[in-house]
């Protein structure tokens, strides 16, 4: 097979792999605290002195080995909502969530109150107060200060809990918009950030941008896909017509 196949496959499914994490940030781009995804490339020229997974031409072809997908932690931009149980976080930091699975992270901070007066998170799970303890809220006047103390009917019933970890952040997505540590040992560390009440961040995905690097990765698609298709021709002639001459 024509060596210059390699490169021409690689790139188009490192193409089809970037247009689902495009989609997937467009999907979400309404998402309170979502963090948007990016992809690098690396490249690898194929030839006898480096050879990659796959079969040696006779010259070196640049083959798209391995793609890398990472996570902006970017802020969003924080707007006003006015509702008493939207919160969010004004710099670096973390809501700490009680899961199923264990404690999750996450900036997304519509928070609502479960049938018993926990504050629980859009998808019902606990948001915990320090020491990990659920906070309950019972009462009709919610107050919270920046220091994420809550107060209801002017007497205090916890404190949210903001976290956050060194940097650069080594977390991997377990939800739209929370996160758990890579590292199971890696430990939160208390924030320094402050909670801000009556305020929502949204998602850090600029519709703008994500929809020129769409048609872009398009574009290279449709562009790798000929690629392969001349190459498939080439072949086909190669086997069916030199053989005649």
């Amino acid at each position: 097979m024509n060596s210059g196949m390699y490169p021409a496959v690689s790139s188009s499914l490192a193409a089809m792999r970037r247009l689902d994490m495009i989609s997937n940030n467009l999907a979400n781009i309404n998402t309170p605290g979502y963090k948007k995804d990016k992809m690098s490339f690396e490249g690898l020229l194929a030839g006898p002195a480096d050879p990659p997974n796959v079969p040696q031409g006779l010259t070196a072809d640049p083959i798209m080995q391995k793609e890398n997908v990472y996570i902006d932690y970017s802020n969003g931009q924080t707007s006003q909502s006015s509702n008493p149980l939207d919160f969010a976080i004004e710099g670096d930091g973390f809501f700490a969530i009680t899961t199923p699975q264990g404690t999750a992270y996450t900036r997304q901070g519509n928070f609502r109150t479960s049938a018993n007066g926990t504050l629980v998170t859009i998808d019902g799970y606990p948001v915990q107060g320090s020491g990990g303890a659920a906070i309950r809220i019972q009462g009709n006047q919610i107050d919270v200060d920046s220091k994420g103390v809550v107060s209801v009917d002017g007497t205090p019933s916890g404190t949210i809990s903001v976290v956050d970890f060194p940097k650069p952040y080594t977390l991997t997505k377990v939800g739209n918009a929370q996160f758990i540590p890579s590292d199971p040992q890696a430990q939160p560390q208390a924030g320094q950030a402050q909670v801000l009440q009556g305020y929502l961040e949204g998602s850090n995905v600029d519709s703008i941008s994500e929809m020129v690097q769409l048609i872009e990765t398009n574009r290279f698609f449709e562009a790798c896909s000929k690629a392969i298709k001349g190459f498939d021709d080439l072949t086909s002639k190669a086997a069916n017509e030199l053989g005649r001459v």
